[in-house]
Protein backbone atom coordinates (compact mmCIF):
# COMPACT_ATOMS: atom_id res chain seq x y z
CA UNK A 1 0.00 0.00 0.00
CA UNK A 2 1.49 3.59 -0.54
CA UNK A 3 0.01 6.41 1.00
CA UNK A 4 -0.40 10.10 -1.21
CA UNK A 5 0.73 13.49 0.92
CA UNK A 6 -2.06 15.72 2.03
CA UNK A 7 -1.35 17.78 -1.26
CA UNK A 8 -1.75 15.14 -3.66
CA UNK A 9 -4.27 13.82 -2.42
CA UNK A 10 -5.89 16.77 -2.50
CA UNK A 11 -4.86 16.90 -5.84
CA UNK A 12 -6.46 13.06 -6.65
CA UNK A 13 -10.23 14.67 -5.35
CA UNK A 14 -9.71 17.50 -7.93
CA UNK A 15 -12.38 20.53 -7.24
CA UNK A 16 -13.59 19.96 -3.26
CA UNK A 17 -14.06 22.65 -1.28
CA UNK A 18 -11.10 23.04 0.94
CA UNK A 19 -8.91 26.55 2.68
CA UNK A 20 -7.13 28.49 0.68
CA UNK A 21 -3.35 26.46 0.95
CA UNK A 22 -0.06 26.20 -0.76
CA UNK A 23 2.67 24.05 -1.32
CA UNK A 24 5.70 26.19 -0.61
CA UNK A 25 9.35 25.34 -1.47
CA UNK A 26 11.24 28.26 0.49
CA UNK A 27 9.65 30.18 3.53
CA UNK A 28 10.07 33.17 1.64
CA UNK A 29 7.24 32.05 -0.22
CA UNK A 30 5.61 30.86 2.41
CA UNK A 31 5.36 34.10 4.35
CA UNK A 32 4.73 35.86 0.99
CA UNK A 33 1.54 33.86 0.97
CA UNK A 34 0.96 34.05 4.04
CA UNK A 35 0.60 37.99 4.30
CA UNK A 36 -1.94 37.54 1.02
CA UNK A 37 -3.89 35.67 3.48
CA UNK A 38 -4.36 38.34 6.23
CA UNK A 39 -4.90 36.04 9.14
CA UNK A 40 -3.17 32.74 11.50
CA UNK A 41 -2.18 29.90 8.79
CA UNK A 42 -1.58 26.73 9.85
CA UNK A 43 1.85 24.98 8.50
CA UNK A 44 2.23 21.07 7.81
CA UNK A 45 5.36 19.35 6.73
CA UNK A 46 4.81 17.86 3.34
CA UNK A 47 5.22 14.12 2.77
CA UNK A 48 4.53 12.17 6.30
CA UNK A 49 0.92 10.32 7.05
CA UNK A 50 1.25 11.12 10.07
CA UNK A 51 2.07 15.00 10.62
CA UNK A 52 0.67 15.14 14.19
CA UNK A 53 2.42 12.55 15.98
CA UNK A 54 6.19 14.08 14.39
CA UNK A 55 5.53 17.05 15.49
CA UNK A 56 5.44 18.03 11.76
CA UNK A 57 1.40 20.46 12.53
CA UNK A 58 2.00 24.34 13.51
CA UNK A 59 -1.16 25.83 13.86
CA UNK A 60 -2.02 29.87 14.03
CA UNK A 61 1.09 31.17 13.14
CA UNK A 62 2.10 34.51 11.87
CA UNK A 63 4.15 35.58 8.93
CA UNK A 64 7.30 35.79 11.45
CA UNK A 65 6.28 32.64 13.36
CA UNK A 66 5.77 30.46 9.90
CA UNK A 67 9.23 31.83 9.01
CA UNK A 68 10.88 30.37 12.20
CA UNK A 69 9.12 26.94 12.25
CA UNK A 70 9.36 26.66 8.12
CA UNK A 71 12.52 25.18 7.88
CA UNK A 72 12.18 21.97 10.96
CA UNK A 73 9.10 21.56 9.19
CA UNK A 74 10.65 21.08 5.65
CA UNK A 75 13.51 18.43 7.54
CA UNK A 76 10.47 16.17 8.75
CA UNK A 77 9.32 16.23 5.53
CA UNK A 78 9.87 16.10 1.52
CA UNK A 79 11.72 19.14 1.85
CA UNK A 80 8.37 21.49 1.34
CA UNK A 81 5.67 23.06 3.44
CA UNK A 82 2.16 23.16 3.06
CA UNK A 83 1.19 26.38 4.06
CA UNK A 84 -2.97 27.14 4.57
CA UNK A 85 -5.19 29.51 6.15
CA UNK A 86 -6.51 28.71 9.69
CA UNK A 87 -9.86 27.55 9.73
CA UNK A 88 -12.04 27.73 12.95
CA UNK A 89 -14.77 25.03 12.52
CA UNK A 90 -18.04 25.22 14.62
CA UNK A 91 -18.15 21.46 13.99
CA UNK A 92 -16.18 18.71 11.80
CA UNK A 93 -17.38 15.74 9.41
CA UNK A 94 -15.79 12.74 8.13
CA UNK A 95 -16.11 12.16 4.19
CA UNK A 96 -14.56 8.91 3.28
CA UNK A 97 -14.31 5.61 0.80
CA UNK A 98 -13.05 2.60 0.84
CA UNK A 99 -12.59 -0.26 -1.64
CA UNK A 100 -14.65 -3.02 0.06
CA UNK A 101 -14.10 -6.79 -1.32
CA UNK A 102 -18.08 -8.23 -1.24
CA UNK A 103 -19.72 -4.47 -2.11
CA UNK A 104 -17.44 -2.39 -3.87
CA UNK A 105 -16.81 1.15 -3.97
CA UNK A 106 -18.45 2.57 -0.34
CA UNK A 107 -18.68 6.18 0.81
CA UNK A 108 -19.23 6.94 4.45
CA UNK A 109 -20.54 10.85 5.77
CA UNK A 110 -20.64 11.55 9.43
CA UNK A 111 -19.35 13.12 12.74
CA UNK A 112 -16.46 14.29 13.02
CA UNK A 113 -13.54 15.66 16.03
CA UNK A 114 -12.95 14.91 19.18
CA UNK A 115 -16.03 12.48 19.81
CA UNK A 116 -16.16 10.90 16.51
CA UNK A 117 -14.81 7.19 17.88
CA UNK A 118 -17.21 7.80 20.86
CA UNK A 119 -20.24 8.06 19.29
CA UNK A 120 -19.78 6.30 15.32
CA UNK A 121 -22.38 8.61 14.14
CA UNK A 122 -21.72 7.45 10.48
CA UNK A 123 -23.56 6.20 7.06
CA UNK A 124 -22.50 4.15 4.53
CA UNK A 125 -23.56 4.32 0.82
CA UNK A 126 -22.51 2.42 -1.97
CA UNK A 127 -20.86 4.54 -4.74
CA UNK A 128 -22.01 6.07 -6.11
CA UNK A 129 -25.10 7.38 -4.10
CA UNK A 130 -28.24 7.38 -6.36
CA UNK A 131 -30.24 10.43 -6.56
CA UNK A 132 -31.44 11.91 -3.28
CA UNK A 133 -30.00 9.15 -1.32
CA UNK A 134 -27.11 10.98 0.22
CA UNK A 135 -30.13 13.35 1.56
CA UNK A 136 -31.77 10.54 3.22
CA UNK A 137 -28.38 9.30 4.84
CA UNK A 138 -27.76 12.09 6.54
CA UNK A 139 -31.20 12.63 7.90
CA UNK A 140 -30.36 9.59 9.69
CA UNK A 141 -27.47 10.91 11.56
CA UNK A 142 -27.97 12.01 14.80
CA UNK A 143 -26.00 14.96 14.13
CA UNK A 144 -28.88 15.83 11.82
CA UNK A 145 -29.70 18.78 13.30
CA UNK A 146 -26.22 20.21 13.13
CA UNK A 147 -26.69 19.93 9.13
CA UNK A 148 -29.83 21.62 9.51
CA UNK A 149 -29.01 24.75 11.22
CA UNK A 150 -28.66 24.11 15.04
CA UNK A 151 -30.22 27.20 17.17
CA UNK A 152 -29.92 29.24 14.45
CA UNK A 153 -26.74 28.06 13.03
CA UNK A 154 -26.11 28.02 9.10
CA UNK A 155 -27.44 25.05 7.70
CA UNK A 156 -24.66 22.75 6.14
CA UNK A 157 -23.90 23.50 2.45
CA UNK A 158 -25.68 20.19 0.75
CA UNK A 159 -24.50 21.49 -2.30
CA UNK A 160 -20.69 21.52 -1.15
CA UNK A 161 -20.86 18.26 0.66
CA UNK A 162 -22.49 16.60 -2.47
CA UNK A 163 -19.34 17.71 -4.01
CA UNK A 164 -16.76 16.57 -1.78
CA UNK A 165 -18.88 13.06 -1.40
CA UNK A 166 -19.07 12.70 -5.52
CA UNK A 167 -15.02 13.33 -5.34
CA UNK A 168 -14.59 10.72 -3.00
CA UNK A 169 -16.86 8.09 -5.03
CA UNK A 170 -15.27 9.26 -8.39
CA UNK A 171 -11.83 8.39 -7.55
CA UNK A 172 -12.91 5.06 -5.94
CA UNK A 173 -14.85 4.34 -9.04
CA UNK A 174 -12.50 5.57 -11.65
CA UNK A 175 -8.82 4.41 -10.57
CA UNK A 176 -9.41 0.61 -9.51
CA UNK A 177 -5.89 0.90 -7.60
CA UNK A 178 -7.49 3.34 -5.05
CA UNK A 179 -8.61 1.42 -1.98
CA UNK A 180 -9.34 3.84 0.54
CA UNK A 181 -9.96 7.88 0.83
CA UNK A 182 -10.57 9.65 3.87
CA UNK A 183 -11.71 13.59 4.43
CA UNK A 184 -10.67 14.28 7.79
CA UNK A 185 -11.70 16.32 9.30
CA UNK A 186 -14.23 18.81 7.10
CA UNK A 187 -14.16 21.80 8.84
CA UNK A 188 -17.93 23.30 8.81
CA UNK A 189 -17.90 26.91 9.39
CA UNK A 190 -21.25 29.49 8.75
CA UNK A 191 -22.32 26.35 6.74
CA UNK A 192 -19.64 25.82 4.37
CA UNK A 193 -17.93 22.59 4.34
CA UNK A 194 -14.02 22.59 3.51
CA UNK A 195 -11.83 19.51 3.04
CA UNK A 196 -8.93 20.10 5.57
CA UNK A 197 -6.94 16.89 5.24
CA UNK A 198 -6.93 14.14 3.18
CA UNK A 199 -5.54 10.82 2.59
CA UNK A 200 -5.78 8.29 -0.47
CA UNK A 201 -4.09 5.57 -0.13
CA UNK A 202 -3.44 3.41 -3.40
CA UNK A 203 -2.24 -0.65 -3.36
Amino acid sequence: MAALSEWESKLALGDVPRPRERLTATAAEAVAFARTLGGPVVAKASGPVHKTERGGVRTRLGPEGLASVWEELAALGDGRVLVAEQVEADYELIVGGVRDPQFGPVVSVGLGGVAAELLRDVTFLLAPPRPGELELALAELRCAPLLRGWRGAPPADRAELTRIVAAVSRLLEEDEEVVEVDCNPVMVRGGRPLVVDALVVRR
